[in-house]
């Protein structure tokens, strides 16, 4: 693990355990302004980004992966990607298969391509609402989302 990654694994790991309580009590749209950094000096790193998506796709004991919940994980790398200047989208999707509970999952995407995701698992999820680099709130790709647009997040 080079010293660029232990960093982003210790600010990822710090922002699970604090995302971890508020995500039960905080309204989704809250957590993203909470998030939300705004860029620093630095111009965008496409080096940090794959440093970043390196560490995303690791597997193995903690720390040496990310958080396995999809919530802490994207908005963790959504607030790195934030204050490096990459402009990244936080994407909320969710499926439901026959017989199947619905299923949500989160993830981030920078110039409109998810990091540490695979494309076939994603296509199977319908993205109901996405937060663009301010934090702000969009529809998603479907009529389904845009029926959804007026309900606040909890």
């Amino acid at each position: 693990m080079t010293p660029q990654q232990a960093l982003i694994a210790v600010r990822f790991w710090l922002w699970a355990a604090i995302l971890r309580p508020l995500k039960r009590v905080v309204p989704l749209e809250t957590l993203v302004r909470l998030m939300h950094r705004r860029p620093g000096r630095r111009s965008r790193s496409p080096r940090f980004e794959q440093q970043l998506e390196r560490y995303m796709d690791r597997a193995g004991r903690l720390p040496f992966r990310p958080p396995s919940n999809c919530l802490e994980r994207s908005l963790g790398a959504y607030r790195m990607l934030c204050g490096e200047g990459a402009s990244p989208e936080l994407v909320i999707g969710v499926r439901r298969a026959p017989g199947q509970p619905v299923d949500g999952h989160v993830w981030v995407t920078v110039a409109g391509r998810a990091l540490a995701e695979r494309t076939e698992n994603l296509a199977t999820y319908t993205a109901i609402t996405r937060f663009d680099s301010k934090a702000c709130r969009h529809p998603g790709d479907s009529a389904f989302s845009a029926a959804l647009a007026g309900i606040p997040l909890r």
